[in-house]
């Protein structure tokens, strides 16, 4: 069942980003992006799909108590007493106004439509924020934080899953730069700023958060946002740099490749918040990741904190890193396929993993 938790989270971000970006691509004027074609059926399966894979979450609660209080029983208590439950009461009655908007959408007011669209969804995840791990250890600021942090990943992957799959052209690409630029900025601000919210109140010390799940994932999460930000500025400043150039170059593909970092992340999100967080300072031996384990397997216990110490190996992958960056710059002029690349960006992250983890010392 974790696994199908896991699976309903993605496609549950994904679903945001294809509707927060195609709203806000539907309010800005022609002359400043490519022209786009966006199929409503994919607005109607994003918005139905909402209430689906929410409830998955919800179906795990119910499932987990149903031996002991009977099926009927739990589903009532779940969606009665539960936050994840109410919340979820809240997010279907969201879904439904957006699938009815989608479904009575008329071309000649797309602008009422977006608007209402984008106001619709913001009020869904809300409820999203509203279930999650960090509204219910502190509601205000958790729910605020959790809702800032999942908004602006969704304004900034929608904007880049939209333009780089449903672009008919690259035509009028440097005014789409100049006005999506400053967006995705403020979204990396907003995101790394709750980001912190959220990582102060799920985690007590972010290093020592290493020896267990959750904090291995949010490690993994956070060094996947150096090669996003590396193509997010080949995007914004070494592709305007070459279009200014040669109007023929297609910077689709790099959109793609921004894309499908960012995805990586969400995979990465979705997987390591089925983990329970670090909260507080219990931790015992059984509770140590298995990742973190292949590196230090010696006894860890609530006692342990993790420091640092340099060695031999931790140059030889600190050069390695910096190689593969090099690969990563080169595929880019090279104009290599979005695989290749994306495989560069794979390693690199792997190369700084193992860099810190064979850095670190338990203590």
């Amino acid at each position: 069942m974790e696994v199908v938790v896991i699976i309903s989270k993605v496609l549950l971000y994904l679903c945001f980003s294809v509707l927060i970006g195609s709203f806000i691509l539907l309010l800005v004027p022609n002359k400043y992006r490519p022209d786009i074609k966006i199929q409503k059926r994919f607005l109607q399966v994003s918005a139905i799909s909402l209430p689906v894979i929410s409830f998955v979450p919800v179906l795990d609660v119910i499932l987990y108590i149903a031996p002991r209080l009977g099926l009927v029983e739990s589903f009532k208590i779940v969606l009665t007493t539960y936050t994840v439950g109410t919340a979820w009461i809240f997010t279907f009655l969201g879904s439904m106004l957006l699938i009815l908007l989608i479904a009575m959408a008329k071309p000649t007011e797309k602008s009422a439509f977006a608007y209402l669209g984008l106001a619709i969804t913001a009020g869904v995840i809300v409820t999203i924020a509203w279930s999650s791990h960090a509204g219910s250890i502190e509601p205000i600021i958790g729910i605020t934080s959790d809702f800032i942090h999942l908004m602006a990943v969704s304004i900034w992957v929608g904007i880049v899953l939209v333009v780089g799959w449903c672009s008919l052209n690259y035509k009028r690409w440097l005014p789409f730069l100049s006005w999506f630029s400053v967006v995705a900025i403020g979204c990396l601000v907003a995101t790394a700023l709750s980001g912190l919210f959220l990582m102060d109140i799920m985690v007590s010390k972010y290093t020592d958060s290493w020896m267990v799940p959750y904090g291995q994932g949010l490690l993994m999460k956070h060094l996947f946002l150096i090669p996003l930000i590396f193509y997010a500025l080949v995007n914004g400043i070494i592709v305007k740099y070459a279009i200014t150039k040669n109007p023929n170059f297609n910077p689709i593909p790099w959109v793609r490749l921004e894309g499908f970092i960012l995805l990586i992340i969400f995979t990465i999100t979705s997987i390591y918040s089925q983990q329970s967080p670090p909260h507080g300072n219990y931790l015992s031996d059984e509770a140590v990741s298995p990742l973190f384990r292949l590196f230090h397997p010696g006894v860890i216990d609530a006692s342990s904190t993790i420091g640092f110490a340099g060695s031999i190996n931790t140059v030889y992958f600190l050069f390695l890193s910096v190689f593969l960056l090099g690969l990563m710059v080169w595929a880019f002029y090279k104009r290599a396929s979005i695989i290749i690349s994306l495989l560069f960006s794979g390693l690199f992250v792997m190369s700084v993993y193992f860099m810190l983890m064979l850095t670190v010392v338990v203590r």
